[in-house]
């Protein structure tokens, strides 16, 4: 069964990431991710593209949500369950199977420290949990 896109949803989902990386690599772990990075803030200032930075990153929330969105409501459909407790379930589900995972082989396979790693993944599982509640409940 094929339901309708709330694109304004969507919309607003894909700001999310945005939102809480703000607060994320900034005020809560901006430091520590810099210092784990091996970064200054002049450095990444230094090689700061906004469009880069920004508009892609934007596009990509954009798919995410959109993706996220479809993948709700196969859980809906599959489940018989919507509403926001299925939402917080779905962005976790997608977190715990594929984000987690993939972004371990970072720390196994290119030296990613097990920090970097940590605030990284809990800030995708932020992200996912709330995008999830969002779409979930506005639909």
């Amino acid at each position: 069964m094929d339901a309708p896109i709330n694109y304004l949803a969507v919309f607003v989902a894909g700001l999310i990431p945005m939102i809480v990386g703000s607060i994320w690599y900034g005020p809560l772990f901006g430091k520590k991710w810099m210092e784990l990075e091996g970064k200054t803030e002049e450095e990444l200032r230094a090689k700061f593209n906004p469009l880069k930075s920004y508009g892609v990153t934007f596009v990509f929330a954009l798919l995410m949500a959109y993706v996220l969105l479809h993948v709700l409501n196969a859980f809906s459909d599959a489940y018989g369950m919507s509403g926001l407790t299925a939402g917080i379930q779905g962005g976790f589900w997608v977190w715990l199977g594929f984000v987690l995972t993939i972004g371990w082989q970072q720390v196994a396979f290119s030296g990613q420290s097990l920090a970097l790693w940590l605030i990284n993944s809990l800030y995708n599982l932020v992200t996912l949990v709330c995008m999830g509640a969002l779409l979930s409940t506005w639909q």
